[in-house]
């Protein structure tokens, strides 16, 4: 992503403000090899600086709900009131914990409001399927699962 429209001017990076990549129905999580799908809620694992007004500033532990998937490794979605530490398996994964305020939940938000419920962009590396990420913090996956996982060879 990260490749900005000059000729517009506007500092976007998202696929829908750039119109260069396809929307797809589901993506493989790299963590997990579950389908993350829109309406799925994603938990971040990995902290991320937007370089894009259009981009999530993540920090591990935010709630996310998918809106679009893009061919580039990016989604779009909202951000989700609670943390991945509260999220439980009995909750449900899909349509669950709308963006702030909608979730019933009263619950502080889990970063300042200044996204306002706005659909932003996010890399799909730095979030998992919520029931997994307790897993990857704990490390409970070995190094050799989480490269299967990446598509990417093993380290010698």
């Amino acid at each position: 992503m990260g490749a900005e429209d000059s000729s517009a001017g506007e500092n976007l990076s998202s696929p829908e403000g750039t119109g260069h990549s396809a929307r797809l129905h589901s993506f493989r999580d790299y963590y997990s090899q579950e389908e993350i799908r829109p309406g799925d809620l994603v938990s971040t694992l990995w902290a991320y600086q937007p370089r894009a007004r259009d981009e999530f500033e993540l920090e591990r532990g935010d709630m996310l709900k998918v809106s679009g998937i893009w061919d580039d490794g990016w989604a779009t979605g909202v951000r989700v009131r609670g943390r991945a530490e509260e999220w439980h398996e009995g909750r449900r994964s899909r349509d669950s914990g709308v963006s702030r305020g909608s979730s019933g939940d009263s619950s502080p938000a889990s970063n300042d409001d200044d996204d306002g419920g706005a659909v932003k962009a996010f890399p799909l590396v730095c979030v998992c399927v919520p029931r997994h990420w307790q897993k990857m913090i704990d490390g409970e996956a070995t190094e050799d699962e989480t490269v299967r996982s990446l598509d990417m060879p093993p380290s010698p």
